[in-house]
């Protein structure tokens, strides 16, 4: 083929084409290892970044929608099984919960709860209050 080698496919760890990324007006943010990456928009610029997770993050999402968010509440899920809730204005830890099965997407919806599907198909939903406080309900599909 025109003189280009082909790679072989490494058949011994998963895939993986796109690391985990979100949007607000203001920041670009996206997974590094076990870290989350906050850049301003137009200068990519490092504001801050997330460092609680233990293990790699692999699923990231921005409140864009809310009142309670408004763009700037952000939910990072890392390869451990935990879920973190962040405050990007101020950086700080705002929620956190361990989900027994692992989560393969996240979405936050309009009422500010953040929706979760894990591989069983199940949803999972997150609870946030006005006050910020959390709590965690799962839907099974029958």
């Amino acid at each position: 083929m025109h003189g280009y080698a082909m790679a072989t496919p490494n058949t011994t760890t998963a895939a993986r084409y796109f690391e985990p990324c979100a949007a607000t007006a203001s920041m670009f943010l996206y997974a590094q290892g076990t870290s989350v990456v906050c850049c301003h928009y137009d200068t990519l610029a490092i504001e801050r970044r997330f460092a609680r997770h233990s293990e790699e993050v692999q699923l990231l999402a921005v409140d864009n929608h809310s009142d309670i968010g408004a763009g700037r509440l952000v939910v990072s899920y890392d390869a451990g099984q935990t879920a973190i809730v962040w405050d990007l204005l101020t950086g700080d830890e705002v929620a956190r919960f361990a989900s027994y099965e692992n989560l393969t997407c996240a979405a936050w919806m309009r009422n500010g709860n953040v929706a979760f599907g894990e591989h069983k198909h199940a949803a999972v939903l997150l609870r946030l209050s006005a006050e910020l406080t959390a709590g965690q309900v799962t839907h099974r599909e029958m």
